[in-house]
């Protein structure tokens, strides 16, 4: 574990390096918005161009900006040349809220958190994801993020194809402690795991009840993109190196096989 040699907030010094590794790896770069006088990337590989019609990966950090571990470890991941890079389409969004990421803060430039809005599509951001995501569909998503309150791992999963977690935070947990609350920001949690329903429905009633009318990206990917998808958390008071190699730990264990 490496600890950076830069800020954790350098968000010029994330994307150059992501713009080296698009060169490098023949990745297709679009910036799909200017959000608060910054540029929201995305990148695919050749297999994901023009569009993935079923399979694949999907992959995102740094919704919340705050959270300044996962799109390190996302890129430490790529900047690695998973086997899967060449396996199937893989489409990533490195840093879905620059704005916030270099302010460390949670919210975009118009004070929104993102990750309760994803239904919105006149929400600028949101409708452009969501029209550069329009028929793509995915094995798996994976979203990164931190929590402030946590005190170690946890996760959660929408799966379709059997559940994962337990196994998946046992290696993850080598790193960091898998959290012991059984309540995490008002939902129950069994070791650090929570696995919802994949019935849309009832995940439309999470939104409604739970969540207030709010969808955040995992289930917005679940109901819409993907057959699985994944939403893992560190606690972000421990060392940055630390928790970038478990969310590097959970990449490559979500990918594997």
């Amino acid at each position: 574990m490496i600890a950076l040699s830069h800020s954790g907030h350098d968000f010029e010094e994330l994307i150059s390096r992501w713009r080296t590794l698009a060169h490098e790896l023949e990745l297709k770069e679009t910036v799909i918005s200017v959000e608060g006088g910054y540029e929201v990337f995305a990148f695919e590989n050749q297999l994901a161009v023009p569009r993935c019609q079923a399979g694949g990966l999907y992959v995102s950090a740094g919704v919340h900006g705050d959270e300044c571990a996962p799109p390190w470890a996302l890129l430490q991941w790529v900047e690695s040349e998973p086997a899967i890079l060449t396996e199937k389409p893989v489409v990533i969004f490195p840093c879905l809220n620059p704005y916030g990421f270099v302010g460390n803060t949670r919210h975009d430039h118009a004070g929104m958190d993102l990750n309760r809005n994803f239904q919105d599509e006149n929400v600028p951001l949101i409708g452009k994801w969501q029209e550069f995501l329009e028929d793509r569909e995915f094995d798996l998503a994976i979203n990164l993020h931190e929590d402030y309150d946590a005190l170690g791992i946890y996760l959660y999963e929408v799966v379709r194809t059997g559940s994962r977690g337990d196994t998946l935070l046992r290696a993850c947990s080598e790193l960091i402690q898998t959290e012991t609350a059984a309540t995490v920001d008002g939902s129950e949690f069994k070791d650090g795991l929570l696995s919802h329903s994949t019935n849309d429905a009832d995940l439309q009633r999470i939104i409604d009840e739970d969540l207030e009318g709010g969808c955040p990206e995992a289930l917005w990917l679940a109901m819409h993109h993907a057959t699985d998808s994944f939403t893992f958390e560190t606690p972000s008071e421990l060392a940055l190196p630390v928790r970038i190699a478990a969310h590097r730990r959970f990449l490559e264990e979500v990918t594997r096989g």
